[in-house]
């Protein structure tokens, strides 16, 4: 057999390998609507979030579930990679399957726990919540760097006593919708990510390069100090 036709034969295998392998090519849109993961936060990251619920002796024990995107068709400039962020919801006609073709960006690990609320704003806008933790209370061994609460229509079984302060749909009504959330302890969940391809993940006004394996930057929101300030207190004695 010629080098051509040996070419002929495996240029398409070599191609779809290097797919692959560098998450380039076009994503393929998944199907958000899984039976299977049911789980609810009873909050916007319902919107861009599957998950399964494990229990232990009846007592909830982790989480497996996926967190998705969608590519805005936009090419980051200094990473070069295409830039996708979070759909929105029902509110901004950008619910997966129905509106838009949502793609898996993250699967997760998580196991519940507590965090108090500190603030939303900052000095890039609308970013994830900050929440401060004990160091001890953040799960090891792993890389859980992202905490999300549980609102009162979560199908968590901690959801029936959930405070009104912690009861809100996103992380600005934590902070600016009365009873605030502000110095409030609430029930949730740590999150483990790995990135399942590489993109720019736009939030918070940040283009964010994510590359496949585990990701510790791009919700990256608890902090386990902070500066003394009226109202706010430790996690801890």
């Amino acid at each position: 057999m010629s080098h051509f036709h040996r070419y002929r034969i495996f240029a398409p295998l070599l191609f779809a390998l290097a797919v692959f392998l560098t998450g380039a090519g076009p994503a393929q849109a998944a199907k958000f609507d899984n039976p299977a993961r049911d789980f609810l936060f009873g909050n916007h990251i319902d919107t861009h979030q599957q998950s399964k619920l494990k229990e232990k002796n009846g007592v909830p024990a982790s989480l497996s579930g996926k967190l998705y995107i969608i590519f805005t068709g936009e090419t980051d400039a200094a990473s070069g990679l295409p830039v996708a962020r979070h759909p929105r919801g029902s509110s901004h006609d950008e619910v997966c399957d129905v509106d838009v073709d949502c793609v898996a960006g993250w699967t997760f690990d998580a196991v519940p726990g507590a965090a108090k609320f500190l603030y939303h704003n900052g000095v890039n806008g609308d970013d994830h919540p900050v929440w401060m933790v004990n160091r001890v209370d953040i799960p090891q061994p792993g890389s859980f760097t992202h905490f999300h609460w549980i609102a009162a229509d979560s199908t968590d079984p901690a959801a029936s006593s959930v405070p009104p302060e912690c009861d809100k749909d996103n992380a600005g009504q934590l902070e600016d919708t009365a009873p605030s959330a502000v110095n409030k302890t609430c029930d949730g969940w740590f999150l483990e990510l790995r990135a399942v391809k590489s993109f720019a993940f736009e939030h918070g006004g940040e283009k964010i390069p994510v590359r496949a394996g585990i990701d510790t930057n791009t919700h990256t929101n608890l902090v386990t100090n902070y500066a003394e300030v009226g109202g706010i207190t430790a996690t801890s004695p």
